[in-house]
């Protein structure tokens, strides 16, 4: 049986999870041993991040996006691949805005969430990157409910975990209707998280969360 070295509040490992449930695949649920920085971990991934999915080969593998194209390859149906050419392309995109344009920049949002004195000059800068980011978004996506089109995507399993954190930490920084200037990304999020697939995953994220709040407490 396959390995996931998971974490319920990693977007990126919520993608994968997404991945694996809409096919089928049977997965042990493991986590970083140590902590991600631990010397066991760094022995796993010396980026020192998850997700890692280890094969039944024992090849761990990194990266969320690399292990999304394995998982593809590997167990072809369903499929998260459009058939069309050209659809199977604005899904590769939409997954690349949501990691480069969007989730990048809440990096330093997370940052900030524990910080004495908040510094004001990078949250409001992360916060207009993160707006670019969905203006990109903005341009790409297509009808729903999914991404692009009726059917789920690999771009769905990377944009609805991403837009989960973009909306709560819109909501712990105060700012007000984060996707209001963004009418497809508002409409595309709406339809999409009440997908019974998202539902599964948001719930996970937010159990997650929960968790780790009552932790620092």
């Amino acid at each position: 049986m396959i390995k996931l070295y998971n974490s319920a509040l990693s977007p990126f490992a919520a993608r994968v999870r997404m991945a694996l449930y809409f096919k089928g695949i049977d997965w042990e649920d493991v986590s970083p041993p140590g902590g991600l920085k631990s010397e066991e971990y760094l022995s796993i991934n010396p980026a020192g991040r998850i997700p890692v999915l280890e094969m039944e080969s024992g090849y761990q593998l990194p990266e969320s996006e690399v292990i999304m194209e394995y998982l593809e390859d590997a167990y072809p149906g369903p499929t998260l691949r459009p058939q069309d050419p050209e659809l199977r392309a604005r899904a590769r995109v939409l997954a690349r805005i949501s990691d480069f344009h969007v989730a990048e920049h809440m990096r330093p949002l997370f940052g900030q969430l524990s910080a004495k004195d908040k510094d004001q000059a990078v949250i409001k800068a992360s916060f207009a990157n993160i707006d670019d980011g969905l203006r990109y978004l903005e341009a790409q996506l297509r009808p729903g409910p999914w991404a692009v089109g009726a059917d789920i995507s690999t771009a769905d399993c990377a944009l609805v975990p991403v837009l989960f954190f973009v909306e709560m930490l819109g909501g712990v920084y105060g700012v007000a209707n984060i996707f209001g200037a963004h009418d497809k990304v508002s409409t595309y999020w709406a339809a999409a998280k009440a997908q019974p697939l998202s539902v599964k995953i948001l719930d996970e994220i937010q159990k997650g969360l929960a968790e780790y709040m009552a932790s620092q407490q």
